[in-house]
C-alpha cells in the first residue's frame, strides 16, 4: 500500500491569524495537487501555550516519519529549529530578527521557510502600475531624526529599475514642512509614499491633506493609512503568506533538496485601494490592479481599520439605518418589551 506524504503542522496557539495561515497553505497545496486524505495527510496540532508541548510534538512528528515539518509563528519556529531534526523543516510568520537568529543558530539541519522581512519592489511596482507617468517618489521621512540610509539604498535600487527616482520629503510638524514641500512638486509626474519602516509615527492625517490640495498621489505601506486616505497599499496577510508556504511545501514534497533554499520574504500580496481617495484626486485605477486580490475601501470616514484573515469579496457600505419605528410597533413574532425591563 502506498503512503501517502505526510505533513505535519504546529503552532504555539491557535487564532484567527494561524488559521488564516494554515488555510492559505492547504489552499495552495490543492492548487499543486495535494488534497488531504487522497494525496497527502495532513496533521495540524497546536501546543495550548506550553513550550513543553511544542517540543514534545516536533519531536513526535519526526518518529512518526513526517515528510515536511511546518512550525507557524514565534516560539514554535525556535523551538522546532532548536530540535536535531533530519525532517525538512519549514517556519513561518516570524519576523526579520527571530530569521537572523534561526539562520545562525539552528540545530535542524534542513531549515527554510517564509519570514516577514522588508519588502520595497512590490510597493513600487504597484506605484508604476497606478501612477504610469510618475518619475519621482517623494518618501516621507522625519526632518528631526537621521534616515535609515540603508533603507533608502535598498528603495533606491528597487526603483532604478522601474524608472523611477526616490527622494527624501522633510517633513516636521513644529517646523512647518509640510505644504510647502509637497507643493513644491509638479502632480503629475511625483507621488508620496508614506512608510511606516522609515516614519512609523508621521503626521499621516496632514500629510494626506496637504498632498490632496496640491493634487498628489500618496501610497503608503500599510492598510491603516489608506482607510485614513491615502490611495493604496500592498500589504501582507495571513492568508497569502499562508499560500506562499503551501507553495513552498508542495515543492519541497515534490523535490526534497528544496528543503535547502534559503528563507524567503513573505510576498506583500494584498492591494488596498481608497476608492473615495480616487474619485477625489479623479484618478482611474487600472482594472488589473483592481483584479488582484484585495479590498476596495469606499467608506473611509466610517469604516475604520478592520482585522482581515482570509480575503474576501470587497464589503459593501454599512447600510442606512432603519427607520425608527413608531411607538407601540412590535414586528411579527417578536415579543413586546415590558416597561422596566432592562
Amino acid at each position: 500500500i502506498e503512503t501517502l506524504p505526510f505533513v505535519a503542522v504546529t503552532a504555539i496557539v491557535r487564532d484567527a491569524s494561524i488559521d488564516a495561515l494554515y488555510t492559505g497553505m492547504t489552499d495552495a497545496l490543492r492548487a499543486a495537487g495535494y488534497r488531504d486524505g487522497e494525496t497527502v495527510r495532513l496533521r495540524f496540532d497546536n501546543a495550548d501555550a506550553d513550550a513543553g508541548r511544542a517540543a514534545h510534538l516536533v519531536k513526535s512528528f519526526s518518529t512518526e516519519r513526517a515528510d515536511v515539518i511546518v512550525a507557524f509563528t514565534d516560539p514554535s519556529a525556535r523551538i522546532a529549529a532548536g530540535e536535531r531534526l533530519r525532517t525538512p523543516l519549514v517556519i513561518a510568520g516570524v519576523g526579520p530578527e527571530t530569521a537572523n537568529d534561526l539562520r545562525r543558530d539552528r540545530t535542524a539541519k534542513l531549515l527554510t521557510g517564509i519570514v516577514e522581512e522588508d519588502r520595497f519592489d512590490t510597493q513600487l511596482a504597484l506605484i508604476r502600475d497606478v501612477a504610469p507617468t510618475a518619475r519621482t517618489v517623494a518618501i516621507a521621512v522625519n526632518a528631526d531624526q537621521p534616515v535609515d540610509k540603508e533603507i533608502l539604498r535598498q528603495m533606491m535600487g528597487f526603483a532604478r529599475g522601474l524608472n523611477l527616482t526616490v527622494e527624501q520629503l522633510p517633513v516636521s510638524v513644529e517646523k512647518g514642512l509640510i505644504a510647502a514641500a509637497i507643493e513644491s512638486y509638479v502632480a503629475t509626474e511625483t507621488v508620496i509614499l508614506l512608510d511606516s519602516r522609515i516614519f512609523p509615527d508621521a503626521p499621516v492625517d496632514r500629510i494626506i491633506a496637504a498632498a490632496e490640495t496640491a493634487r498628489l498621489l500618496v501610497f503608503s505601506s500599510d492598510e491603516d493609512s489608506v482607510v485614513r486616505g491615502a490611495l493604496a497599499a500592498i500589504v501582507t496577510e495571513p492568508y497569502g503568506t499562508g499560500r506562499q508556504i503551501g507553495r513552498l511545501v508542495a515543492r519541497i514534497l515534490k523535490e526534497p533538496s528544496a528543503a535547502r533554499a534559503p528563507l524567503q520574504a513573505a510576498e506583500p500580496s494584498y492591494i488596498v485601494i481608497n476608492r473615495d481617495t480616487a474619485t477625489r484626486i479623479g484618478v482611474e485605477i487600472p482594472s488589473a490592479v483592481l483584479a488582484r486580490r484585495g479590498r476596495v475601501i469606499g467608506w473611509a470616514e466610517t469604516g475604520g481599520p478592520r482585522p482581515r484573515d482570509k480575503p474576501v469579496v470587497p464589503n459593501p457600505p454599512p447600510a442606512a439605518a432603519p427607520e425608527p419605528e413608531a411607538p407601540g410597533d412590535v414586528e411579527d413574532g417578536a415579543e413586546p418589551e415590558t416597561p422596566g425591563e432592562p
